[in-house]
This record gives structure tokens, C-alpha cells and sequence, in this order.
């Protein structure tokens, strides 16, 4: 008897289920427009620094590259922001300004910097420097200055058992400047000859952007720089090099770079 009547009741459980179902919320990010920087330029001493010494360099750079809008369709890493329309905004021409420390060990080397480019950035770095060549890894945080906009809906969504509805979608928009923070990470090498030197450096980062609890899988950028330069003093030193960017979208991107750099020993 007792089975008899606990199957009518689950039956008429569920089915209360299927037609009463549950309501929530899809987010979904039609399109967005942002801009976006090349990754910070780190390297080392660019010259052979004596073992058992510590270095401050303050450097100034002007940055040009090609002003572009890349526009790529993305899915989001979740179900609300599938489809959107990304349109990078990069290129331009900015000043940069940083410091670094530097100690050297009996060969090794380890140091910190920190510098302004689109926003803050700071970063670790670990490497080796001998008589004619030197190279190393880095690790750091950037605080990058955003422009955003962004068109969108928010609809509520009732599921039932068997299917799922919408109504009352709800669009929303922004114009607005944001910080963005992402980890970024590379390596650095060069050759340094008297005076003289050629740097090579790649840095790699992936911007972040959280629109109404909703994240995007945006492109990963991969920034090179090739500079040479020369020594005028203990103190003084000139650069000059290019800058290439890569978005994994894919897309390419060139300017270049020049700057001046004071040692404090």
C-alpha cells in the first residue's frame, strides 16, 4: 500500500516541477570596445656590471606604433557572454617612465621596477650577467588605463524540466574609463660590446575585463622589443629600437621606440 501511494506522489511532485519551474538571469555582452597596450619593456644592466654592486636606472621613452582597430568575435567563459564583438583600439604614440634596481652577485642577477606606460606596472626580475652578454626572466603586475564600451541585455530566463524561455530582456550600455590588472611574464637577452648594446626582450600578457559579472576570452598579447644603444658615460645612456606586437587573433602590429636612461650607482 505504502508503494502504491509513494509513486503517485513523486509523479505529481515532478510534474508540479516541470510546469512551475525556475527563473534567473542570462547576462549577454553584444559588443565591446576597448583599448589596448603593448606589454612594458623589461631588460637588464646593458652593460658587464661589477660583482657585489647595486644599480638605480631611471629611464624616459617616447613609444610610437601604428594606430589600428582589430575587431574579432569572441566567445565568453560562460554561457552569458557567447558571441560578442570585440574592437581592439591600439597604437598611438605615449611616454613611458620608469626605475629599476639591480644587484649583481658573483654572476647572477635579481632586481625590481616599477614604471608608468597606460597605467602602472611593477615587476621581479632573476638573470645572469658576464663580461659580453647577459639575459634573464621577469614577472609583474600590469595596472592598465582602459577605455571601455559596451552594448548589452539582461533578460530573465524561466526553465522548465523540458525547456527554457525568456522575457523581460532589459539592455544596458557604457562609455567609461576603467583599471584593468593582469599578471604579465617574459625573458630579456643581450650583448653588450665597450659601450655599445643590443637587447632583445618579449613580454606577454592577457587583459581582463568583468562587464556586469561577465567575463570575456580576450586576446593575448605578445610584445617585442629589439633596441640598440650606447653607453656616453657611467651615467647617460641613449636607445633607439622597434616594438612588434602580436594578438593571437591573429594580428600584427609595428612602431618603435626611443629613450634615455640616467644611472645612479
Amino acid at each position: 500500500m505504502q508503494i502504491k501511494l509513494t509513486t503517485p506522489l513523486l509523479v505529481l511532485a515532478l510534474s508540479a516541477f516541470a510546469f512551475m519551474g525556475c527563473d534567473g538571469y542570462h547576462t549577454r555582452i553584444h559588443s565591446l570596445n576597448m583599448t589596448i597596450a603593448e606589454a612594458p619593456e623589461v631588460h637588464g644592466a646593458n652593460t658587464s656590471q661589477s660583482a657585489h654592486s647595486a644599480s638605480w636606472r631611471f629611464t624616459g621613452k617616447v613609444n610610437s606604433n601604428s594606430r589600428e582597430d582589430v575587431t574579432k568575435t569572441v566567445k565568453g567563459t560562460s554561457y552569458a557572454s557567447d558571441n560578442t564583438k570585440v574592437t581592439y583600439k591600439l597604437g598611438g604614440t605615449d611616454f613611458s617612465a620608469k626605475a629599476d634596481f639591480l644587484y649583481k652577485l658573483d654572476g647572477f642577477t635579481f632586481g625590481t621596477g616599477a614604471g608608468f606606460k597606460d597605467g602602472l606596472y611593477h615587476h621581479f626580475t632573476l638573470g645572469a650577467n658576464l663580461q659580453y652578454f647577459e639575459f634573464g626572466f621577469f614577472f609583474g603586475f600590469f595596472h592598465q588605463y582602459n577605455n571601455v564600451k559596451y552594448v548589452g541585455s539582461k533578460c530573465q530566463y524561466i526553465y522548465h524540466l523540458f525547456t527554457e524561455t525568456e522575457e523581460d530582456c532589459q539592455s544596458f550600455s557604457d562609455d567609461r574609463d576603467i583599471i584593468t590588472t593582469s599578471p604579465f611574464m617574459g625573458s630579456y637577452a643581450g650583448i653588450m660590446i665597450d659601450n655599445f648594446f643590443i637587447n632583445y626582450s618579449v613580454g606577454v600578457y592577457k587583459p581582463s575585463v568583468d562587464i556586469e559579472k561577465s567575463s570575456l576570452d580576450l586576446a593575448i598579447i605578445t610584445t617585442q622589443y629589439i633596441t640598440i644603444g650606447y653607453r656616453i658615460n657611467r651615467r647617460i645612456e641613449l636607445s633607439l629600437g622597434a616594438v612588434i606586437n602580436y594578438m593571437d587573433i591573429p594580428h600584427w602590429n609595428y612602431g618603435f621606440t626611443g629613450g634615455l636612461s640616467f644611472y645612479a650607482m
